[in-house]
């Protein structure tokens, strides 16, 4: 209810909003138990696990300043929408997700101390809107002293970083938001391990390889010269990924289906370039309208070489 409350703003009761707090609030606890679910072990902490940590740990500080901005300025609903997506998107979508260990694996001392950590800061940016829940999971991920409560904990601090890990994750998100989006398109299982190759450049950071070859299920990542012949192209901001489908998907279906999309959007050319070359259209409409329309016009076209490609490595 708060979420749905700027400042100076009546709100309308709905259900739906104690259902999104019901939610929330079970997305937490299925957190925790998955935490204290592990086992540890004296192993060595891997490099991917690392990383994870020291990306949220940069993620969590960039948070903690935008909410003390909130804060100061009385932005409630937007700080809590803040906090929420910090531990539904970042912590439980993401770090669980690279940090978590193979199925009935242990997981590593180091790993599982920082989460403890982690988990504990962010009950604490969570305590002001939802003070009963993070009192107790504060008591459950560890043992505490009688007189030590979250209430009277301090907030976590925050430090000046010129770290760019933060930009540079969101650039390895986008990889692989690209790989998931190809394995659902061509109906490829999770359990199939992929081949991705990337078309080199200078500025590329290969820091984030070992999380997208576990986010991914990749059996390698190989850097290449030159375009990968017979494999599914995809472009990530200026990088170019190939992906070999082999056997992996029906060719028929495949080359029916692009063929279908690349005469859909070829329509849709058209009939963009059309309005474009209205003189009445061009100088009614505002800028803004035109500019959208410019764009819909460049991602139809990268679209289509894209889709001719694509079927040029099936054919």
């Amino acid at each position: 209810m708060l979420m749905a409350s700027p400042a100076g703003n009546d709100l309308l009761f709905d259900e739906n909003y104690c259902e999104q707090g019901r939610n929330f609030s079970n997305k937490i606890w299925n957190a925790l138990r998955l935490v204290k679910g592990w086992e540890i072990a004296d192993i060595e902490q891997p490099q991917h696990s690392k990383i994870a940590i020291n990306w949220f740990k940069e993620k969590l500080n960039e948070t903690l300043i935008e909410l003390e901005d909130d804060f100061s300025k009385y932005r409630l609903s937007e700080s809590l929408m803040r906090a929420y997506k910090l531990v539904w998107d970042d912590f439980c979508s993401w770090y669980l997700e690279i940090i978590k260990p193979q199925y009935q694996k242990p997981i590593d001392k180091e790993t599982l101390n920082q989460t403890i950590i982690i988990f504990e800061d962010l009950m604490k940016v969570l305590h002001p809107f939802m003070p009963f829940l993070t009192e107790e999971i504060y008591h459950i991920l560890k043992e505490r002293q009688e007189d030590d409560y979250i209430m009277l904990a301090q907030m976590p601090k925050t430090n000046e970083s010129k770290s760019t890990i933060i930009s540079d994750f969101a650039f390895a998100q986008e990889k692989i938001s690209g790989i998931r989006q190809v394995r659902n398109e061509k109906n490829i299982a999770q359990k199939i391990d992929l081949e991705l190759y990337i078309k080199e450049t200078e500025s590329e950071n290969k820091e984030f390889d070992g999380i997208i070859t576990k986010l991914c299920n990749l059996s390698t990542i190989e850097y290449i010269k030159d375009k990968k012949e017979g494999a599914l192209s995809l472009m990530v901001g200026t990088t170019e990924m190939y992906i070999p489908l082999g056997d992996t998907i029906n060719k028929e279906e495949e080359i029916k289906k692009l063929e279908a999309d690349l005469k859909y959007l070829e329509g849709f050319k058209i009939s963009v370039n059309k309005k474009l070359s209205n003189e009445k259209f061009v100088g009614g409409a505002p800028q803004q309208v035109i500019d959208n329309e410019k764009k819909k016009l460049s991602d139809a076209e990268q679209k289509i070489v894209s889709i001719t490609e694509q079927l040029k490595s099936l054919v």
